[in-house]
């Protein structure tokens, strides 16, 4: 079943309204910004407020350098998720690149496939995948599957603040070599600016107890990975809207062109590579070498 994104958010509100919620969902797309952003949506909409302040959420996606998620996670997730639930009588579990669990000899999707064969009551999980084809029958087969298309872009209450940042990025014309290290400077710029908010915010919440770094740096890999997925939803946004005009795909290949940097230094990140040096292999045009 192919849907929309509104269709696909719809039919979720409807079944809610009606009690009739599968305890599994397979959706897939062509977008990992856009299943990320619709994932998220269902999960307000099942838990009735923000999924990633809600106790009863949790979110899996690959952690590992190999960008696979692993035996452990999923042993975890297991589970808490026959747990009680904290606050409301739902839990939900959203699990991204969820073809990544097949990877290896797919020892993390076998050790999922108990819960998905005896979900614990009052539990949705759902699955995003912008390669199904990747996962086992196994899983594919205890889901229901759907098919989402098209790209639209409405700001999350949470990215209020960062959706201003991305605007000044998408404003940065790359007619020129000159175009991309102003991004380069841009993007560095804008996570050593989160780096120091970020630092003064926790003095400020607490003056007895000092945070550790490590909390402080994974704060700071949450606005980025946000920020990037912002970049990457508005360039897809764009892309839908000039070919409504008639535009050809021809025209949109610089907005292409922007995704697939963005993919690159995500991946690059994933992978462990340090964050400057993922950046400018990303944007940095290729006639200029570093010194």
């Amino acid at each position: 079943m192919s849907l929309s994104y509104e269709n696909c958010l719809g039919l979720f509100k409807k079944a809610i309204l009606n009690q009739r919620i599968a305890s599994a969902y397979l959706i897939s797309g062509v977008s990992s910004s856009l299943l990320l952003n619709l994932g998220m949506e269902i999960s307000r909409e099942l838990l009735g407020s923000d999924p990633s302040k809600h106790p009863d959420f949790y979110l899996l996606k690959p952690q590992t350098k190999l960008k696979r998620i692993s035996v452990q996670q999923i042993k975890d997730v297991c589970r808490d998720l026959y747990l009680r639930p904290y606050r409301e009588s739902r839990k939900v579990c959203l699990i991204l690149q969820a073809e990544s669990m097949c990877f290896g000899g797919g020892e993390a999707a076998n050790a999922f496939l108990k819960t998905l064969e005896e979900p614990p009551f009052n539990t949705t999980i759902i699955l995003t995948s912008t390669r199904p084809m990747a996962l086992f029958p196994t899983l594919l087969s205890r889901c229901l599957c759907l098919s989402v298309s098209g790209f639209p872009f409405e700001i999350s209450p949470e990215d209020q603040d960062i959706w201003p940042e991305v605007q000044k990025w998408l404003e940065i014309e790359e007619e020129e070599e000159i175009g991309r290290l102003k991004k380069i400077a841009f993007l560095n710029d804008f996570i050593q600016k989160a780096k120091i908010a970020i630092e003064s915010e926790k003095k400020e919440e607490d003056q007895q107890e000092k945070e550790s770094q490590e909390g402080v740096a994974l704060e700071i890999l949450e606005k980025r990975e946000r920020f990037l997925r912002l970049v990457e939803l508005a360039c897809w946004h764009k892309i839908q809207a000039e070919m409504e005009k008639g535009a050809s795909a021809q025209s949109c290949l610089k907005l292409i062109e922007e995704i697939r940097r963005v993919e690159r230094l995500n991946q690059d990140l994933n992978y462990g590579m340090e964050e400057s040096l993922a950046i400018e292999a990303a944007f940095l045009p290729r006639n200029i070498t570093r010194n």
